[in-house]
């Protein structure tokens, strides 16, 4: 038997089984439920079943805590982001900027509802922060109600497409500008048409200690532009995982502008380059690409 041979016996040997059917949501394996039950996230799996947000509790030390947040205004002060709204400062792009954000991305909690909600091999999409202060013209904060998966047509799939995780460094509650869902939206599987998002029907405010983390999946309508009428910061981590299905097979991202130079615009469309995703710049760094985008995607 040639060298070569021996090796691609050898891969084939390491292969995995196939897998035949799909897993309907929530139906989790063995493994995954010995982790949800050792990690005590039963209660906190039922609760987004069902309502399409929930809560992870005691995810990490209250000294963690401290240092994220501080590392979080240290960075949001320091650098030119982007505005989400007034009094509220957004800097994405944060993995690398700083050690605390590889163990919040890696947290063991988080990582399992990802993969309850996403599958295994779920990918990170974003790390940004968002510091909102006290609100100097409060109003209602209505007009942004969406769905995360806001670049997937309706009606969206069956299966889960993002989950987003909001590492609440400070108490949130309704004077504190915290976020606003609509339980049992998910189960819509579309997005919140115009009377929607104008009048929010049937939103509430999450509630939880400063530490705990809110989440909720891609689908679950909710808002975070609720202003803060309390005196103080509403500091908070957000995290994105998403499903690993749409990724191209081939990559041409080493492919430069001088390449693309007097090549019609539907190449550049091919490649990538005229909407916001996986881009080292982050989402909100291209102007009209975000919401073309998303217009995009539900035709």
């Amino acid at each position: 038997m040639s060298e070569a041979t021996a090796e691609a016996t050898a891969q084939l040997e390491e292969m995995p089984a196939p897998v035949f059917e799909t897993r309907p949501p929530f139906d989790l394996s063995d493994g995954l439920r010995a982790r949800v039950d050792e990690l005590d996230l039963g209660e906190t799996v039922e609760h987004v079943k069902e309502h399409g947000y929930g809560y992870i509790h005691d995810a990490a030390s209250p000294e963690f805590v401290a240092r994220l947040r501080e590392t979080i205004v240290r960075i949001v002060r320091g650098e030119s982001g982007h505005l989400l709204g007034p009094n509220v400062p957004l800097v994405n792009m944060l993995l690398p900027k700083d050690p605390v954000f590889e163990e919040v991305v890696l947290n063991p909690k988080l990582l399992t509802i990802a993969e309850i909600l996403c599958g295994k091999g779920a990918l990170l999409s974003q790390v940004a922060a968002t510091l909102k202060e006290k609100a100097t013209e409060p109003g209602d904060g209505k007009g942004g109600l969406h769905a995360d998966q806001n670049w997937t047509p309706a009606p969206f799939p069956v299966h889960n497409q993002l989950v987003t995780f909001c590492w609440a460094c400070d108490e949130f509650n309704e004077a504190a500008g915290s976020t606003r869902v609509v339980p049992g939206s998910h189960r819509e599987r579309r997005h919140p048409n115009e009377q929607e998002v104008a009048e929010e029907p049937g939103v509430v405010a999450t509630e939880c200690p400063a530490g705990s983390i809110v989440f909720w999946d891609g689908s679950t309508w909710h808002s975070g532009g609720a202003p803060r009428t309390v005196d103080g910061e509403r500091v908070v981590l957000h995290v994105t995982y998403g499903r690993m299905a749409l990724r191209p097979v081939e990559s041409y991202d080493f492919l430069d502008e001088d390449w693309l130079e007097g090549k019609p615009f539907e190449m550049r469309v091919l490649l990538g380059r005229e909407d916001f995703l996986a881009t080292p710049q982050g989402g909100f760094a291209h102007g009209m690409k975000l919401p073309r985008a998303m217009n995009w995607a539900k035709s």
